[in-house]
């Protein structure tokens, strides 16, 4: 009997939405025509940003109008696939309740960013209103239509640049073997570090951005470039902190030898030097370094690359000052749907797409989060095992939220602890003390997969070590959690509220 009420309540639930829905399109009669227009548009800039990254690009602007081409494509598909998964959950019977069609309705929360004048960004709410909906939707498509036209000289030079010859592989091997989002970043670095000094003084490329964006990476990336490598006798690599230590400022001294990343005898006589910093660096240090390197080096041609999270070491280049932000949301929505359906059509599994879109909301822009869920997922196709991990990660995302008032993901880029839970139907808590890489060969034997899905067996008792994900790309660090199966304890008098943090806006 319960059953036969549930369905019919969600029968009359659907009928309702259904008919609420197309009440609206009555209204707005030529909405179907600009997602067309949409389509069309997406589907052009589709077939150039395909052919272009088909081509060896090394003139920087036209890679910044790839760059541009690329960033509407993400938007376009990121608006056409909440759109499209929104259709098919409307035609779908709900059997528990109003809050339930739209409690995997990422359209409902689709927000998408969109650079205004001057350097601010703002962020427009695509389906906040319904007198909203079209005025958006005609604005995007608008701009994108004007970027296609305003393409003729970009496609005209294209020809003339060489093909790459590469294996037809699937996308989503194609992205577990490059660094996602910065192709125009690396060629940038890369004309830095080949192009000859004008200046006889060191060449000093500052790169800053926020806490696991990516800096170390971009630059071990480009560092292991067969033309980088041919271009500098040594390439000495000074990790974060490593300056404390007067004594490996001199480099003519015999102990830098664990500071060299490459040599190449063959060369002319230039040094690389890569510095990673926390934050600053202290102008003495800076002398003593610039003046060792030189003294090495006398006849210039070396150069410098510094990473940090602060803005003052924007002072201390030679050259604009690289800037790494976290992916936009519509292109993270890319890479995580390439990730988790491998080789599947995206477009052929509507409620897997659907939940898909949500869990990459709920990662917040995080490669390590991407690698590790869209990898569990693309191992095991079912709906209900779908289900249950987008429940776990709802649940992972609310108990931080109650506790600590603060996104899980940007805790751990602050390297805060976190607590997870091991399943969906399990009690059972463990807490994420730290995160760490490594380039190290000893791993973990048991993954944090291993402990989200329950199938690593006993657990250790008391603190333990579990490898998160392994790197397919240079530097090909091992990403490994340190953690202790442990309940989730409130801090005493702390008001369980959540914050805006807690939306599924981006």
């Amino acid at each position: 009997m319960d059953i036969l009420i549930s369905t019919i309540v969600g029968d009359l639930i659907s009928r309702t939405a259904s008919f609420v829905i197309s009440k609206y399109f009555q209204q707005q009669p030529d909405i179907n025509k600009i997602v067309q227009r949409l389509q069309s548009v997406v589907l052009r800039i589709d077939i150039v940003v395909e052919e272009a990254e088909a081509r060896d690009i090394t003139n920087q602007g036209m890679l910044r109008q790839l760059k541009m081409l690329r960033q509407g494509m993400y938007k376009g598909h990121y608006v056409l696939d909440a759109l499209r998964f929104q259709a098919a959950l409307d035609e779908e019977k709900v059997s528990h309740s109003s809050s339930a069609l739209s409690k995997f309705s990422p359209a409902k929360r689709l927000r998408f960013s969109r650079t205004g004048s001057g350097s601010s960004n703002r962020e427009a709410l695509l389906f906040g209103t319904n007198n909203n909906m079209r005025e958006e939707l005609q604005q995007m498509v608008d701009t994108l239509e004007d970027t296609v036209a305003g393409m003729k000289e970009f496609l005209f030079f294209l020809e003339l640049y060489p093909r790459i010859l590469r294996q037809p592989y699937g996308t989503y091997l194609l992205l577990d073997n490059c660094m996602f989002g910065r192709q125009t970043e690396r060629e940038w670095v890369l004309k830095f570090l080949l192009c000859p000094n004008v200046m006889p003084d060191l060449a000093v490329l500052p790169i800053i951005g926020p806490r696991r964006v990516g800096k170390s990476t971009l630059v071990e990336y480009v560092c292991r470039d067969e033309s980088v490598r041919g271009h500098f006798s040594m390439i000495l690599f000074f990790p974060e902190g490593s300056l404390k230590d007067e004594g490996l400022i001199d480099l003519k001294g015999n102990n830098i030898s664990g500071l060299v990343r490459h040599q190449n005898s063959a060369s002319q006589n230039r040094l690389l030097i890569i510095v990673e910093l926390a934050e600053d660096i202290s102008e003495g240090t800076w002398r003593r370094l610039k003046s060792s390197a030189t003294s090495m080096t006398p006849r210039g041609g070396s150069k410098i690359i510094i990473t940090s999270r602060s803005n003052r070491i924007v002072n201390l280049g030679t050259t604009e000052a690289l800037r790494l932000e976290y992916l936009p949301q519509d292109a993270y929505w890319h890479f995580f749907k390439s990730l988790a359906f491998g080789s599947t059509n995206p477009d052929e599994q509507p409620k897997l797409a659907t939940m898909a879109m949500e869990m990459a909301l709920e990662q917040r822009q995080s490669f390590a989060g991407a690698r590790i869920i869209a990898g569990i997922l693309r191992d095991n196709f079912n709906p209900r095992f779908w289900r249950t991990t987008l429940e776990c990660i709802r649940a992972y995302k609310q108990t931080n939220l109650l506790i600590f008032e603060q996104h899980p993901t940007v805790r751990l880029r602050d390297d805060e602890p976190v607590y997870h839970r091991r399943s969906e139907k399990s009690s059972k808590h463990f807490l994420i003390c730290n995160i760490y890489r490594s380039d190290s060969e000893n791993v973990p034997k048991i993954s944090v997969q291993d402990i989200l899905l329950g199938c690593g067996g006993t657990l250790p008792c008391g603190e333990f070590e579990a490898l998160a994900w392994r790197s397919s790309i240079p530097p090909y660090y091992n990403y490994t959690i340190s953690c202790k199966m442990q309940a989730p304890q409130p801090t005493v008098g702390r008001k369980k509220r959540v914050h805006q943090d807690g939306e599924h806006l981006i």
